[in-house]
């Protein structure tokens, strides 16, 4: 997973790629690496995929203006539009089914 440092590498990254994942993650949040290694493990499978990666503790001001009130915080844009937002209760499962769908439905 790529490290964004601003707003405009977020942008660049969604710009980039039909489908882009924005992971917003944070030193002191245990769940956050658990469930970016299993991310990383699920677009695998679909490598067409951008996904990035960004500190919302360092990066506050990114982080509320992207409306993130706690961490971790996973935001998959399809054609460069806000699709899915999940939070650290995010089933892995529905999320695979989820990124499966729309991936057919645009590379397919």
């Amino acid at each position: 997973m790529k490290k964004l440092n601003s707003n405009i590498e977020i942008k660049e990254l969604i710009n980039s790629s039909q489908i882009a994942i924005i992971y917003f993650t944070g030193k002191t949040c245990i769940a956050c690496d658990v469930i970016k290694q299993k991310v990383e493990l699920l677009v695998k499978d679909f490598q067409k995929i951008k996904c990035g990666e960004i500190s919302g503790e360092e990066h506050l001001d990114i982080a509320a203006e992207y409306g993130v009130f706690s961490l971790p915080l996973l935001i998959l844009y399809v054609d460069k539009k806000e699709t899915l937002r999940l939070g650290r209760n995010l089933s892995m499962l529905d999320l695979e089914r989820d990124i499966e769908r729309y991936y057919k439905l645009i590379y397919n």
